[in-house]
């Protein structure tokens, strides 16, 4: 198993850091940090279902706020 000091020492892949962001939902800034980097890097890693949620709930608050 890698130590932390191993960990913090290497560069993260773009999946593991769009992994990494997606793992605080409740924060839409790293949902959407997420998003651009996919967007930017080309690399498409899935979303988890209760995100793809949150996402339309928040489209449809700011929609409404038009």
């Amino acid at each position: 198993m890698e130590n932390p000091a191993d960990y913090f020492r290497r560069k993260l892949t773009d999946e593991e850091l769009i992994a990494g962001l997606r793992s605080s939902p409740s924060h839409r800034v790293c949902r959407e940090a997420a998003a651009r980097i996919e967007e930017l890097s080309g690399v498409s890693v899935p979303k988890p279902e209760f995100i793809e949620r949150l996402d339309d709930m928040a489209d449809e608050r700011r929609n409404r706020g038009q």
